[in-house]
């Protein structure tokens, strides 16, 4: 069976076992892919991908429209998080991972934040982000599977 997952680094906490409607502010690491794998394999497919990553620095930019729907975002720049997407990348390629959006991973990435009400972030606030997550869409809810730390040992 396959399932549809997507990696998101943490901006707002969530609980593992929760479902959304939609994600409250968090940065998109790995778009939506379909995998043969239960998230309890995947989890530990990826584990020692973000066990082995320092926390991620986050710099944010400008506030953009991106992708066919021209959804308001807030750009984020991070030489850090785009190496995790990388590594996370070649982690998933290994286990027959299939894009739903292949247009946006690798150098096509481009780390944001989508607008939400309540949320701000203006250009040239810094973060500092140690947790990702696995979530899973389930009849187009997103449910959230597993938490990781990025605790480089």
């Amino acid at each position: 069976m396959k399932h549809l997952y997507l990696f998101t680094l943490e901006i707002v906490p969530l609980a593992v076992g929760e479902v959304y409607d939609e994600l409250p502010s968090h940065l998109t690491l790995m778009s939506r892919f379909l995998s043969d794998l239960s998230p309890e394999a995947l989890s530990d497919a990826v584990r020692k991908t973000f066990a082995d990553t320092a926390p991620i620095h986050l710099v944010f930019g400008g506030t953009v429209e991106l992708g066919p729907k021209n959804v308001s975002v807030h750009t984020v720049n991070s030489l850090d998080e785009m190496r995790l997407h990388k590594r996370l990348l070649e982690t998933l390629g290994a286990i027959g991972a299939e894009y739903q959006y292949p247009e946006f991973i690798g150098d096509n990435h481009k780390a944001h934040v989508t607008q939400r009400a309540n949320a701000s972030f203006e250009p040239g606030r810094e973060l500092i982000i140690s947790t990702a997550y696995l979530i899973e869409v389930v009849d187009k809810k997103r449910v959230i599977r597993a938490k990781f730390e990025l605790d480089e040992v």
